[in-house]
């Protein structure tokens, strides 16, 4: 008598959810969506203290008999479709998308970071298949953490509007920067709207070093919030004084810029993409200016004379795209 026989493939991909619904079965609730697996296979959701937030991402799974592992200790997985990529940079603008490697052989587990950013980079004219990097750690702690990551950090959506204003705004945070150190030390800020723009900013894109902060413990703590640096004086008080405002915009332009620069070379990376996606927001990043260097001194000489600084880059964005775009023609 003959029966049906379990190919290879589809025991590895059991074995390898197996594998990461075990080391992660406190995490919260897992949504299978492999009966329809056009690159994602589960949405996860993360349950705080018994708690269900809203909090989710998808998830994609990849496994093999042992996880290739670069010299620089960085593990990969190839054979992933440009239709794939572009899959995973659609479903970011509504969620993350996080990609597991399951090693089989010793069963540890390496995780990716929110896939997007990865994804958009590799997206060119080729047909050609693309390698995806994980964080090299694959202990329990480095897996839940870049888990938690994927649930709660800031969407792309709200990382680009971030981008997007404080590279607008840029003129009038580096007058802001001046401002609060030239002004007496009672008045107050000129232009509140800049000030509160700028702690919206840097609630999300550097809101993961709010614990690296140069502040006191409870401005540490209310650090983005416009409320309580008003308040910080005089509990009655609806308006920020120079005073006040020097400390975080000391302590987050800093910050804020290497930001800004981190996330220029990726989209910069990834200049294919946004030539089709967004032309306006390639082009913004790649033009607008800001300092290498964030010392005090240096911000508060660009609030002083911006134009004199603020050198927009010699090569217009054309030449940038059409290079993007004939690469790998």
């Amino acid at each position: 008598m003959e029966f049906p026989e379990r190919i290879k493939q589809k025991k590895a991909e059991s074995n390898s959810y197996a594998i990461l619904l075990y080391k992660l079965r406190n995490v919260g609730i897992f949504r299978n969506l492999t009966e329809n697996d056009y690159g994602i296979d589960f949405e996860i959701e993360v349950v705080i203290d018994d708690y269900v937030r809203g909090r989710y991402f998808k998830a994609q799974v990849k496994s093999a008999e042992e996880i290739y592992v670069r010299k620089d200790g960085i593990p990969t997985v190839g054979g992933i479709k440009q239709s794939t990529l572009n899959y995973w940079c659609e479903l970011s603008s509504r969620t993350h998308v996080l990609a597991y490697a399951v090693d089989l052989k010793s069963e540890r587990i390496y995780a990716s970071r929110p896939l997007f950013w990865q994804a958009s980079a590799l997206i060119d004219a080729s047909e050609s298949s693309k390698t995806i990097e994980f964080l090299p750690d694959a202990d329990n702690e480095t897996l839940l953490a870049a888990t938690f990551f994927g649930a709660f950090s800031p969407s792309v959506p709200d990382i680009i509007y971030a981008q997007t204003m404080a590279l607008r705004r840029s003129r009038d945070f580096f007058n802001l920067y001046a401002d609060v150190f030239h002004y007496d030390l009672g008045s107050e800020l000129q232009h509140p709207e800049v000030f509160h723009t700028f702690l919206d900013v840097c609630r999300i894109l550097i809101g993961h070093w709010q614990d690296k902060l140069d502040l006191p413990g409870e401005d540490k703590k209310h650090a983005f919030s416009f409320a309580h640096w008003a308040q910080k004086l005089d509990k009655s008080s609806a308006e920020v004084i120079c005073l006040v405002a020097r400390e975080p915009m000391k302590a987050m332009m800093p910050f804020l810029l290497k930001e800004l620069a981190e996330y220029r070379a990726k989209v910069l990376d990834a200049a294919y993409y946004w030539s089709y996606k967004n032309m306006p927001f390639l082009d913004l990043v790649y033009k607008t200016p800001f300092p290498v260097v964030a010392d005090h001194e240096v911000m508060r000489d660009w609030g002083y004379e911006y134009d004199r600084f603020a050198k927009a880059p010699a090569e217009d964005i054309s030449f940038i795209v059409k290079r993007a775009r004939t690469k790998h023609q």
